[in-house]
């Protein structure tokens, strides 16, 4: 069976600056992607998108000069490649992490070793 689900995406292109930078700054322009559930919640929470969008930027520290609406799009997704695509993420998530455990491990019993064969002394 084939389940797919539209979710309905707004492009919103945001120009600002990062404030973190010394002075001279340079103006940045950004694509920022909203979809139709967040631009929802937004309009029943009474902000609009820009106003939000404003807010999480100026949180991250960059100052918006401008937001321009640039295009609004409906896109299929199939929520089966969505869930073996997703869960694949996860996989590997959790083998990155496993390798990096293990790798910290084998460092500690090295320089374990290291030190003990270090503390030795012929007599």
């Amino acid at each position: 069976m084939k389940l797919t689900k539209t979710i309905r995406l707004y492009a919103y292109a945001v120009s600002f600056v990062d404030t973190r930078q010394p002075k001279p700054r340079a103006e940045q322009t950004e694509t920022v992607i909203l979809d139709g559930g967040r631009v929802d919640a937004l309009s029943r929470l009474g902000m609009r998108p820009a106003g939000y969008i404003t807010q999480q930027m100026q949180a991250e520290g960059y100052a918006v000069t401008n937001i321009r609406p640039a295009e609004q799009l409906d896109a299929q997704v199939d929520l089966a490649d969505l869930w073996r695509q997703t869960s694949q993420a996860v996989e590997l998530a959790r083998l990155q992490k496993t390798v990096a455990e293990m790798q910290s491990a084998q460092e500690a019993a090295r320089a374990a070793l290291a030190e003990i064969a270090g503390g030795k002394t012929n007599e």
